[in-house]
């Protein structure tokens, strides 16, 4: 067994926590610099810095299966590794770009080439950090584990508002972008040095059982892995509207001021990372009584459909305190749908659970892809009807009717008693023994 801290957890998976919290400061950043100062000193439309924010997304999302394929084949360790030197690097190309250019144009279309890049370098996150997890976390904390790691992305994004805000207000955008890579590069070195042990680099290396075409299509195929997927695809639009909309809802349609607007998008993060520990927690500890089904879909099921209900009742609100207080309980009930998420991927995988998890963010990202690009379109469209402030009100609402429906796809997720229904073995199994 890995070496544990007194709280029982492996110290890997803490290392594994300041990984996943620089990833998500790194994603993030773009928009508060968007924000504060892009859209205004270089009159880019906010449609148009949304497909920057989407860029990102749609090539994370194309390059999340392969990143899957490649942790089953090389380890979460080395693709991890390669993910924090290539995000040391293209975080300095962003801010590189406020440094060369000037004109709005070459602005607009430099970012967008940087952070497609920094989309490509970060696509293994995810599926790798909840391989080392199923590898390095107790057999009964596993979905503990994982909501410690997704909330540390909370927390990554949540310090995103105030940390790259003051760096802004200090130094600028670029060179905001420039200390960014620095602490980036810090980061991978402790994650490359931290896991170069024997005995953690073992567990995180490649499987002995080489991936198949059979094991893909298997994981493909798989209803389970349909239906998750596709009810993380809701989640994810849902969430990636709260990282990448709220601040500016706040501050430019709500009319709050900038230092406000930082703080109400802080508390509500932050209560969304609160909520992916608490729902790792419960998801570990519903009564073993319960069916295989219930133990894992409980919690993120009851967790969609009151966070969307919550969401719409907020968006109601005329007053921006209990707005804050709503979207706050909303994103808490959100985070606790994660962990399940993330465990129930990977033991549906098996052997192939870093392809598996790669699906399931695919989906997710997919959803989260269409958010920064389809909240404002949506928004100005009924703006036009409505006037700004309804036309964002509905904008808002569509997210929260989209994540309640991501809910009823767990009625199609078959999770096993706890060892995981492995859909490599499976296909090979049903006869397909293509390599």
């Amino acid at each position: 067994m890995p070496p544990h801290t007194a709280a029982g957890m492996p110290r890997t998976v803490f290392l594994l926590m300041l990984v996943v919290a620089c990833a998500h400061f790194n994603r993030v950043s773009i928009s508060v610099a968007g924000t504060e100062r892009i859209i205004s000193h270089y009159g880019i439309s906010p449609e148009r810095m949304g497909l920057v924010y989407s860029a990102y997304l749609a090539i994370y999302t194309l390059a999340m299966l392969p990143g899957g394929l490649l942790i089953d084949r090389f380890g979460a360790r080395l693709a991890l590794i390669v993910l924090g030197f290539g995000s040391t690097v293209f975080v300095a190309m962003t801010g590189g770009v406020g440094l060369v250019f000037d004109e709005a144009a070459n602005v607009w279309l430099g970012l967008l080439v940087a952070r497609s890049l920094l989309g490509l370098a970060t696509a293994p996150l995810h599926p790798g950090a909840a391989h080392v997890v199923y590898e390095q976390a107790p057999s009964a904390s596993k979905s503990t584990a994982n909501g410690l790691v997704n909330a540390a992305a909370c927390a990554g994004i949540a310090g995103t508002y105030l940390v790259m805000g003051k760096l802004i207000d200090l130094f600028d955008w670029p060179t905001a972008f420039l200390i960014s890579s620095g602490t980036t590069l810090v980061i991978a070195l402790a994650w490359m040095k931290g896991t170069e042990s024997s005995r953690v680099a073992t567990t995180l290396a490649a499987s002995p059982t080489p991936w198949t075409l059979a094991g893909l299509r298997s994981v493909l195929r798989h209803r389970s892995m349909i239906c998750i997927t596709l009810s993380y695809a809701a989640y994810g639009y849902f969430q990636y509207m709260f990282f990448y909309w709220i601040t500016y809802y706040f501050e430019t349609i709500r009319h709050e001021e900038m230092s406000v607007s930082r703080w109400y998008s802080t508390v509500i993060t932050l209560a969304m990372g609160a909520g992916m520990i608490s729902g790792g927690w419960l998801t570990d500890h519903v009564p073993r009584r319960f069916s295989p089904w219930a133990r894992r879909a409980f919690v993120p099921v009851v967790g969609m459909f009151a966070s969307g209900a919550v969401f719409e009742l907020g968006v109601l609100e005329k007053s921006p305190q209990l707005t804050l207080l709503a979207f706050a309980v909303s994103a808490a009930l959100l985070g606790t749908c994660e962990a399940p998420f993330w465990t129930t991927a990977v033991e549906l995988g098996g052997s192939s659970g870093g392809t598996a998890a790669g699906m399931m963010n695919t989906g997710g990202n997919a959803g989260g892809t269409l958010s920064p690009y389809l909240t404002p379109l949506l928004s100005s469209f009924f703006a036009q009807v409505y006037g700004a402030d309804v036309g964002w009100r509905l904008g808002l609402a569509v997210a929260g009717a989209i994540v309640a429906l991501g809910g009823v796809l767990w009625w199609g997720v078959e999770p096993g008693h706890g060892s995981g229904f492995d859909v490599a073995k499976a296909g090979v199994k049903n006869g397909d023994k293509s390599q």
